[in-house]
């Protein structure tokens, strides 16, 4: 088995390997994974940064969420004024506007050919296919089995830093036509689990536009409210989030601001080993708040992606 750091540099010129202990060429990755079967109701998702060294090690920091744990939504402290959306204070997934990651992970990794494994310290591995969507600049994941039941990933790398990010007026002028949006969400119809998984088209927002605030982007359509925020009204890292719900339930509660089920997102900016953006990983964890009597039935909850590659 060979070193990320060997391959990855094979990946970009046939005649050049590197020594086991150069640096690795991609050491830094943002991970949605989560474990969804139609036959729970305790699935989860998480959303996490790797951090991959020259030496075969692994530390990882992430956001964890479960229908296990029946939490509420938070607030992030940005509010989406004056840009299109109505004026509300963002909600995300409860944690998720914390300081900083609240798990920790550490492990080694190997790579036989182009299949990437992580093997935590007594927490099981997961195995990802590695290719290069851009030689030397972005590395992406692929999702391929793990020994702690997770089922599906995705994830990007490069040697971007992680306070590198993209402003949310470079993600509004993006060419949001241009990027994918693949999903596995675990829901309910008439109270009967399903997948809802999709490949290949654009995320249904795609019209972001600016707000008085620098940290938040804002949309809306006929029937929706959209907004993009950074995950709190401090942090300068890769985390964003997406809040979205229906005008009409708001109104039918009497509300300008939605406070029921909405649909939280949090989410990992992809930055190439250039800086620039392509994108997110991300993860829904919109479980039930505020109809008890149909319990987990009421949850959405599952990884996705918005990028380019």
């Amino acid at each position: 088995m060979r070193t990320l750091a060997v391959v990855l540099a094979v990946l970009m010129s046939a005649t050049t390997v590197l020594p086991a202990q150069a640096a690795p060429v991609m050491s830094r990755f943002v991970v949605a994974i989560g474990g969804l079967n139609t036959a729970s109701s305790a699935n989860w998702v998480r959303l996490a940064n790797y951090s991959l060294t020259a030496s075969g090690t692994v530390s990882e920091s992430h956001f964890h969420w479960s229908q296990k744990d029946r939490v509420k939504r938070s607030y992030t402290g940005v509010t989406g004024k004056n840009c299109v959306a109505r004026a509300c204070q963002v909600q995300t997934a409860n944690g998720f506007q914390a300081g900083s990651p609240p798990r920790k992970l550490s492990g080694k990794y190997t790579l036989n050919g182009s299949v990437l494994r992580v093997t935590w310290d007594s927490a099981g591995w997961e195995e990802w296919t590695v290719s290069q969507p851009i030689a030397g600049k972005l590395t992406k994941l692929s999702f391929r089995a793990s020994s702690f039941k997770a089922t599906h990933g995705y994830g990007y790398g490069s040697d971007a830093k992680w306070d590198q990010r993209a402003s949310m007026a470079k993600i509004a002028a993006a060419d949001h036509n241009a990027f994918e949006h693949q999903y596995h969400l675990w829901k309910t119809d008439a109270g009967k689990p399903y997948l809802d998984q999709g490949s290949g088209s654009p995320f249904w927002q795609r019209d972001w536009k600016t707000c008085a605030s620098s940290r938040c982007l804002g949309g809306k359509t006929p029937t929706t409210q959209y907004y993009l925020s950074t995950a709190n009204a401090t942090a300068n890292d890769r985390r964003d989030t997406i809040w979205h719900w229906r005008t009409a339930l708001a109104d039918g509660r009497g509300e300008h601001c939605y406070t029921g089920n909405s649909h939280v997102k949090p989410l990992m900016q992809i930055i190439d080993s250039d800086g620039n953006f392509h994108g997110w990983v991300g993860v829904e964890a919109s479980l039930n708040q505020t109809s008890p009597a149909q319990g987990t039935d009421a949850d959405d909850i599952g990884v996705f992606r918005i990028s380019r590659y």
